[in-house]
């Protein structure tokens, strides 16, 4: 029997029910009923990872994060948990950290106990089996590969890398074929015995929190929890502690000096803290970054920007574990703040001492503005979709008692100034690690970091710079920040008699010249919330890449203006977006209904008068070019994307053409461009959520006085298209690589459908669920082709398309293309063998699917927008798809399959091949970015490699010799060069928006 129940503390807005019990193998679990809930999930947080890895298998337990998907006793299958979890209607996913694994997943609710099933067996019964362990591995290392020439993974593992040895801090924790075969294999050591061997360690019940969330009652998900998970072994394991410290002498006091993939430059300051986890009611740690990380008057980041040296900073705790944590600052800065780092540090050395002399009083004011606001937040919080929540709550019972794991981390109990100061006494300058991250430092490193190559050089903080930071002077820059004027006091919900619940459509309430405006009051959520979409559309923006540079210029400058006004509103969770959109421009503006229209004028105040400073300018093109520049430095799948909306679009521009661009424009183009960007522009509102139609009316008015807009003439309007590709032909982008060092290869495989209606719409749903978990079970799971494997629906324009991704650190791009026609060559016999009860099991999986109901307010003002913002106005248009699916046959598929996606003379299809490092390009056409030297040089040496990986591909076809056989194109093969000329060259399907 399960212990004594308890109810955690809830939101007051959330409907849900809760219970944390014990079960009798003291698995701690919390239940939760949510009789109208449209998912059901569950989540299991086994309180070991990647710390506990042996010395000798770095990696291991993320592997085994990995294997416990691969069958169970009970269900060896394979792929029979993932085929379950997506035919009825699910997805499921799992992550390793540090101190933790984490697995979880949603489904269709009826189906819950069915999949729970399964569940549990990763942790009663798995099986290793051999041959799974040998594939899987590869899956690791591809996984690993992936992230090789990721800035991020590379800073985090070199942070790793030079802390305590004696410290799990300092371990691999990804692993890859050298650490769990090759050095295994050299020692003697069998990875299946060790995964068998950890898992009988460590996946213990007592180290375990489960979450369940279902349709059924507390006591019914009780009893599913003590049927299903009261048999996993109780070894009553310790959670693993370590009494060193992560960060010690070789490290703390030292500045790194370190070469990045990506064109940045980055000041860090890192000190390492004790963990807060006990202190959750107090968050000394909250506080802190609170003031480290405001943007507003008197911070950190304004004074830098005053003095021209920096973007960007974020301030707060990372490396949060059971025992230790620490406390980092990091500055995005300018060539100028690069070179004046050691002054950049001295000032945050100045916040600091202002920190700690602050007076009581200062630090009730700032405690009580964080008390308040985060506990507005989770007063009105949103209800989360099952399976992150269900993930981030069974976390959470590691950290917080039972009866505060909802409310835990939003909870501001306590003010404890002591701990506060002391905490801040802790960042002196010998307990600071100072990260200098740039390009700059490139060809003058000595060292190499061991599992990513990163090339840094590690110095020791003289005791003069340190001295200097002791005693830090007076700037007159600085000062703790002013009381926060945007924090709602008023949440009076407008009365709509009635109406709660009903299903409500947006309706027109202004339509006139170049005007119309929509309005929603919500009748669901019953929040005082709202959202204010407004579509500026503009005439010719996307004609030349340099008018496109400036609308991007212009957006980052009228950022870069408001940002210390709108810092302010951000805390108070009162949020505004200025994006540039295919047909202009798309203004956002989110939060409690109380003040948004003080930022909504503001920012469209600014937009319609920026003033662009020189100063500013100077630093924001950098900034903007780095972007462009940094495009080049993105992973292949990226790429692919990049080239195929080219060649399918009317309306991109290359990252090249842009960054040429960039270099010539100055800040009087920017300014006049600024003065009259909107003067002719057409305005589409959405006024959503706690508003009323007089309210709505209000907004559109004002809005309407402040940018003074001209309607667009008919003939100005941007028309969308897209581009209609010629049956019964294949067309071909390949590319190199941008990242000359980057291994991986990567397709990107699209099926077009044509124009987007409803029948088409309920066939390529039906198509794409369907072949989802078979496409990731072969292509991935089986051939182990790479880590990531995608296969979903697009749009470009009204065009519908079905895409496949496959992107591979040890094949080809070839070689990936040719196994993808390969898999769906076989499917097509796999799709004409369903039988019809697995059909209609998935057919209403994907309809339950498209009634999901909104979770939150936003989702419902996104669904509405995205119909709005190009003018289709189908609000009903799930019911319209639902209608088509509930007629479908699986013959209408096959027929569909046949048509759209199987070698025929009615398939058009388009793939975008980019070669990694060592696959060479077959054949020229490299328009984007290779000069001709290397281009004669990649066709000189093209025979002999294309040789080699033949002779690859034979031997990987020898061992696996079930892959399936890659069927004959008879398609005309077209290869594409410049794409702008193709697209030119096209025709295009009737207009999507004008």
């Amino acid at each position: 029997m399960a212990s004594h129940p308890i109810t955690p503390v809830k939101s007051h807005s959330d409907a849900r029910v809760y219970r944390v019990i014990k079960l009798k193998n003291e698995l701690e679990a919390i239940l939760i009923s949510d009789p109208n809930t449209d998912k059901a999930g569950a989540a299991i947080d086994v309180h070991v990872g990647h710390f506990s890895d042996p010395n000798e298998l770095p990696g291991l337990a993320h592997f085994l994060e990995h294997m416990l998907f691969m069958g169970t006793k009970t269900f060896p299958d394979e792929n029979e948990y993932s085929r379950r979890v997506s035919e009825h209607g699910g997805r499921s996913n799992a992550y390793t950290s540090t101190e933790n694994t984490n697995y979880y997943f949603d489904v269709i609710p009826e189906h819950l106990e069915k999949i729970l099933e399964l569940f549990a067996g990763f942790f009663t019964e798995p099986l290793f089996e051999q041959s799974a362990t040998d594939r899987e591995m590869k899956a690791v290392h591809s996984e690993n590969a992936q992230n090789l020439l990721n800035d991020a993974w590379r800073q985090y593992q070199l942070v790793k890398s030079t802390s305590n040895p004696d410290h799990p801090f300092s371990k691999f924790g990804t692993g890859n074929l050298e650490t769990l075969l090759e050095l295994p294999k050299s020692k003697n050591i069998d990875t299946r015995e060790a995964l068998l061997k950890f898992h009988k360690d460590y996946y213990s019940a007592n180290i375990m929190k489960l979450c369940l969330l279902g349709k059924e009652s507390l006591d019914d998900l009780q009893a599913l929890a003590e049927k299903h998970f009261s048999n996993i072994a109780n070894s009553d394991v310790k959670v693993p502690t370590w009494s060193a410290e992560p960060f010690g002498k070789e490290s703390l006091g030292h500045m790194f000096e370190i070469v990045p993939i990506k064109e940045m430059r980055r000041v860090g300051l890192a000190w390492g803290f004790p963990t807060m986890r006990p202190h959750y009611k107090k968050k000394p740690s909250s506080l802190l970054g609170h003031l480290f990380g405001h943007e507003g008057k008197g911070s950190i980041l304004s004074a830098l920007k005053k003095l021209g040296w920096a973007n960007e900073l974020s301030g707060g705790l990372s490396n949060e574990c059971t025992t230790f944590s620490s406390f980092l600052i990091s500055i995005d800065v300018t060539p100028a703040g690069l070179e004046n780092f050691e002054k950049i540090v001295v000032l945050i050395y100045e916040y600091i001492r202002i920190v700690l002399e602050a007076k009581n009083e200062e630090w009730e004011l700032i405690f009580k503005e964080c008390h308040d606001v985060s506990a507005m937040n989770f007063r009105f919080k949103g209800k989360e979709s099952p399976f992150n929540y269900c993930s981030s709550v069974a976390g959470r019972l590691h950290k917080y008692n039972p009866k505060d794991v909802l409310e835990g981390p939003w909870k501001y109990q306590e003010l404890d100034i002591k701990l506060v100061r002391t905490m801040v006494e802790l960042m002196k300058p010998e307990n600071m690690r100072l990260h200098l991250i740039s390009q700059t430092f490139k060809g003058k490193t000595e060292l190499k970091e061991k599992w990513y190559a990163s090339e840094y050089n590690k110095k020791k903080l003289s005791e003069e710079f340190m001295a200097r930071c002791r005693t830090p002077p007076d700037s007159k820059l600085l000062h703790l920040p002013n009381p926060n004027e945007f924090i709602a006091t008023n949440f009076d919900l407008v009365h709509n008699p009635g109406m709660e619940g009903k299903k409500v459509f947006p309706t027109k309430i202004v339509e006139e010249k170049g005007v119309v405006a929509w309005h929603k009051t919500d009748n669901v959520f019953l929040k005082p919330k709202g959202h204010v979409f407004l579509s500026i559309t503009l005439p010719k923006l996307f004609v030349t890449p340099r008018i496109n540079v400036l609308e991007d210029l212009f957006v980052l400058a009228t950022e870069e203006s408001l940002s210390e006004f709108t810092y302010d509103a951000d805390i108070a969770l009162l949020q505004y977006s200025l994006n540039v959109i295919a047909k202009g421009l798309q203004l956002q503006v989110a939060g409690y209904t109380h003040k948004l229209p003080i930022l909504l004028y503001k920012v469209v105040e600014r937009i319609k008068n920026l003033t662009v400073e020189p100063g500013v300018f100077d630093r924001l093109r950098e900034r903007a070019q780095r972007k462009y520049a940094n495009f080049f430095k993105q992973q292949p799948y990226v790429h692919a994307f990049h080239n195929q909306g080219r060649a399918m679009g009317n309306q991109k521009w290359s990252a090249s053409s842009k960054l040429d661009e960039i270099k010539t424009i100055t800040a009087e183009e920017l300014q006049a461009f600024a003065k009259t960007v909107i003067d002719d522009a057409d305005l589409e509102f959405f006024i959503f959520g706690n508003f009323s139609k007089k309210q709505a009316e209000e907004i559109v008015d004002e809005t309407k006085k402040i940018l003074k807009c001209k309607p667009l003439v008919p003939s100005m309007r941007p028309q969308l298209r897209s581009v209609q590709l010629d049956s019964g032909a294949t067309y071909i982008i390949q590319r190199k690589g941008f990242n000359e060092d980057d291994p991986n290869s990567c397709v990107c495989a699209l099926y077009q459908v044509g124009e987007n209606t409803y029948p088409k719409r309920a066939r390529l749903s039906m198509l794409t669920h369907l072949i989802q978990e078979p496409a990731f079970d072969q292509l991935r799971t089986k051939e182990q082709l790479g880590y990531s494997v995608f296969s979903m629906p697009s749009h470009v324009y009204g065009s519908l398309n079905m895409l496949i991704i496959v992107q591979s650190p040890t094949k080809g791009a070839k070689y990936l293309d040719d196994r993808i026609k390969a898999f769906l060559n076989k499917y097509r016999a796999d799709l004409a063998g369903i039988d019809e009860k697995t059909f209609e099991a998935n057919k209403s999986a994907v309809i339950k699917k498209k009634r999901e109901k909104d979770k939150k307010l936003s989702e419902e003002a996104k669904r509405h927008w995205n119909t709005i913002l190009y003018k289709q106005y189908k609000f009903d248009r799930v019911e319209e798809e639902v209608a088509q699916l509930e007629k479908l046959k699986l013959q209408d598929v096959l027929d569909f399959f046949d048509t759209y996606v199987a070698i025929s003379a009615t398939r058009a299809h388009l793939t975008t091949q980019i070669f990694g490092k060592e696959s060479p390009i077959p054949g020229v056409g490299d328009e984007e970015g290779k000069d001709e030297a290397k281009m004669k040089t990649e066709e000189a040496e093209k025979e002999e490699s294309g040789k080699e990986e033949a002779k690859k591909e034979e031997a990987q076809n020898a061992v696996h010799k079930s892959l399936p056989p890659v069927p004959k194109d008879t398609t005309k093969q077209i290869k594409i060069g410049d794409l702008d000329e193709f697209v030119y060259s096209m025709p295009l399907f009737p207009c999507f928006h004008r």
